[in-house]
């Protein structure tokens, strides 16, 4: 990561997922086991500051944002989740030629937690929504409202509210294009995987 800055303020786009795992690592916490969805939240609110390099020019604004999702997606085997993502569009043509010409790409890295069911998370499906929706800018105090209102639907939500302090199961930092969803598992690096597995053994 060259073009990492020492106040840690600039990062090459495919550097940005390793960049958010060393922060969680900063904070004496695994990024495939974080230790709680408010402890996390601490630090992408952090990684939301730190700028991307290699972002597509031309987007009007759009080529950088973020969203909170929940819910029981088919990739954590319909158990509740909680994920904190941050959407790129990308400038991959130096990387990856395109053979027909350049075309920008619109890249998805996220922070996922999921949970053991319980009660208080029953109806995590069926909330009348399931997610902030993308909130692109940068700066100012526009962004800062808008993180504010991701906290404000946590606070007046109580199956989040509950989520918000319990413990993840596991957790995993996914980055790639955005589109359909695969489950994590299946780009499980070894430690990943040896930590799902331990759950599964525990949990079924």
């Amino acid at each position: 990561m060259d073009r990492l800055l020492v106040c840690g303020v600039l990062v090459l786009w495919p550097d940005a997922a390793e960049v958010l795992r060393d922060m969680i690592r900063d904070q004496r916490s695994d990024p495939n086991r974080v230790e709680s969805p408010e402890s996390a939240w601490r630090v992408f609110w952090a990684f939301l500051a730190i700028e991307v390099d290699g972002l597509e020019p031309n987007q009007a604004g759009r080529e950088d944002g973020f969203e909170v999702s929940w819910g029981r997606p088919s990739w954590s085997d319909s158990l509740p989740s909680l994920s904190f993502c941050r959407h790129l569009t990308v400038d991959a043509s130096a990387a990856w030629p395109a053979p027909t010409g350049h075309a920008p790409e619109h890249w998805k890295l996220s922070l996922d937690m999921v949970f053991r069911d319980q009660a208080a998370f029953a109806d995590i499906g069926e909330l009348n929504t399931q997610g902030s929706g993308v909130y692109h800018g940068r700066t100012g105090p526009a962004m800062a409202d808008a993180l504010r209102e991701v906290l404000w639907e946590v606070e007046h939500l109580p199956t989040l509210q509950a989520l918000w302090r319990s413990n993840p199961l596991w957790s995993t930092v996914s980055f790639g294009m955005r589109g359909l969803r695969s489950r994590p598992v299946e780009n499980f690096d070894v430690q990943q995987m040896a930590a799902y597995n331990e759950w599964r053994a525990r949990h079924g």
